[in-house]
């Protein structure tokens, strides 16, 4: 096979036992528009196994069952353990090996959103992603589907974007909700049509207005601010949705101190006026008259 020739799946030393190698041909369509599944297996291995390879155009993700993988990658060394999970650009010089015992599921992939996704990973949470040990399933659920050809395209790529959309979860800090943050979350939704303060809302939950704004950030990614504009402009996007009421008077109700920087703060977040935004249902409301 021409995956042989290119040395990309050499006669690897100190494989004691393997499951696969699975291999997966994608369908035209999926290799365009989805994430698509290459190869993978379940490997059990000692020293000397190693892999060491400068280049090829596929991404690369693990799931270490037992014992540990070393990993030497874009200028980083990390050891991989128990139910960790490490994502590889394999464009990129890289190299792993154990020198005693691992156990681990591999599977190279590509398409879709692959690169893109790979460098938000890396940007935000680099290589290495410790103990997710639910994400086994999936991993096992891939070397599952691969061997089953272009029928199984839809759940490749569900399956990749999930284990994707995990590990980018469990490595963003803003997903970790400290109660009174989140009671802080709360208080500013159940008012946010009142004329809040950063200090009435560090105050409902007993923080100083500086500490309580520099934590919202750290757990939330935003300010507390920003978090309040945007509940503000959801409101208005269901009033201009639902209702007849004129820009003018949703300004208002939301607190905005004009129309015009209203109108600035809708179409910088939505991409659209107010006016455009109501003009997206009017084939559901046929008789009603904007006021705009």
């Amino acid at each position: 096979m021409g995956i042989t020739h290119k040395g990309l799946l050499q006669a690897e030393s100190g494989i004691l036992q393997k499951e696969g190698i699975y291999f997966h041909t994608s369908s035209a369509f999926a290799k365009k528009n989805l994430f698509c599944g290459y190869w993978g297996a379940f490997y059990r291995c000692c020293a000397p196994y190693g892999v060491h390879r400068e280049h090829f155009n596929a991404f690369l993700l693990f799931f270490i069952k037992s014992g540990v993988l070393h990993f030497s990658y874009r200028g980083q060394e990390f050891d991989a353990t128990c139910n960790d999970v490490v994502l590889l650009d394999c464009n990129c010089l890289h190299h792993y090996y154990t020198e005693s015992k691992a156990e681990f599921y591999w599977f190279h992939f590509h398409g879709c959103a692959s690169q893109a996704y790979c460098d938000l990973l890396w940007e935000q949470h680099k290589a290495h992603f410790p103990q997710m040990p639910a994400l086994e399933q999936d991993f096992i659920c891939i070397l599952d589907l691969l061997p089953a050809g272009p029928d199984a395209d839809d759940r490749i790529s569900y399956t990749i974007h999930h284990l994707l959309a995990l590990l980018n979860q469990k490595g963003n800090k803003s997903c970790i909700i400290s109660p009174q943050i989140a009671q802080a979350k709360q208080f500013m939704e159940t008012h946010y049509r009142e004329n809040l303060s950063n200090q009435d809302i560090a105050e409902s939950v007993s923080l100083s207005p500086f500490y309580f704004a520099r934590r919202f950030r750290q757990e939330t990614g935003v300010s507390p601010h920003t978090y309040l504009a945007d509940l503000r402009l959801t409101y208005a996007k269901k009033r201009l949705s639902e209702s007849h009421d004129s820009v003018e008077q949703i300004a208002l109700d939301c607190l905005f101190s004009s129309s015009a920087n209203f109108i600035r703060a809708f179409k910088q977040k939505t991409g659209l006026t107010p006016h455009k935004f109501r003009t997206l249902f009017d084939d559901l409301h046929p008789i009603r008259v904007s006021k705009d």
